[in-house]
């Protein structure tokens, strides 16, 4: 087995557990090459290479970070569809389920192959002839414009409508629990097909979330004012007036993989307290 690490070593730790981990997998016999872009905090003994040539002939991806880590990752590594594990340095950890604390674990894990590969839809935001990938959402809000935005919204051939709103949340399953969520949208589970349409604020209380078929592609115009769009929050591009944008499943999921010990509502009663009774747990 060969694995490809890339690490977010800004997050608090893991500068201290990355060097234990590549430790770990060097006993386990585990061959590894990581991003050389952290090579100046390790040594030379290790294999390094570039984005995106880091991800040739490997059988796994292991981001060290958070959420957003592994959204850098898999729109990274987009075309290889190697499967991500993520190891949680961050506030919430949805995607990058593994605890600090849990790395000893991962090599038998892995080796025994005691996890499960989870495909998750991923979006293509087509922006002037543009493309962009994103894992958990497309968001177009007025960002620094106080003007509210008139959007229109077109699902297939469907005209869906138009209304005025501060924007619209454009989310995939795995990204239901992330800005989509807090905006008031479902929580959908992440093998579902589906694409979530969120308003940010509507000035109409007839305007709500929508689920729509995956298959279906979407078209965003902007009829008012001028909207940024940002794509899983680490790509911004402005669409002003008379502009669409063009959204659709990719074609090309993201394999995330997940141990088998842990559901993904196990997931949503540690990071949100979802379902979680309050009065048992401070019993």
């Amino acid at each position: 087995m060969k694995i490809a690490i890339l690490a977010n070593i800004r997050k608090e730790g893991a500068r201290t557990v990355l060097p234990l981990f590549l430790n770990i997998l060097r006993k386990e016999s585990i061959d590894i090459i990581l991003d050389e872009s952290i090579k100046h905090v390790l040594d030379d003994s290790f294999e390094y290479a570039p984005v995106p040539d880091l991800f040739s002939g490997a059988d796994m991806i292991i981001s060290f970070g958070g959420d957003g880590s592994i959204l850098y990752t898999a729109r990274v590594s987009e075309e290889f569809e190697i499967p991500i594990l993520g190891v949680n340095f961050g506030k919430v950890g949805f995607l990058a389920e593994i605890s600090p604390e849990e790395i000893s674990t991962i090599p038998q894990k892995l080796k025994s192959g005691n996890y499960e590969i989870l495909e998750r839809t991923a979006l293509q935001a087509e922006f002037l002839g543009k493309k962009y990938f994103a894992l958990n959402d497309v968001v177009l809000d007025r960002s620094a414009d106080t003007r509210i935005l008139g959007l229109t919204v077109t699902v297939g051939r469907s005209y869906a409508g138009e209304f005025s709103a501060d924007g619209l949340i454009i989310s995939t399953p795995t990204g239901s629990t992330a800005h989509s969520m807090a905006a008031g949208g479902p929580l959908v589970m992440p093998e579902c097909d589906v694409t979530i349409v969120t308003p940010i604020c509507p000035h109409s209380l007839t305007i709500r979330p929508m689920i729509i078929n995956g298959c279906e592609e979407i078209r965003i115009g902007v009829i008012e004012g001028t909207a940024r769009m940002a794509v899983d929050g680490q790509s911004f591009v402005q669409v002003p007036t008379g502009s669409e944008v063009i959204i659709r499943h990719s074609k090309h999921p993201v394999r995330i993989a997940r141990f088998r010990d842990k559901t993904y509502f196990d997931i949503l009663h540690t990071r949100l307290n979802w379902g979680v009774s309050f009065k048992l747990k401070n019993a």
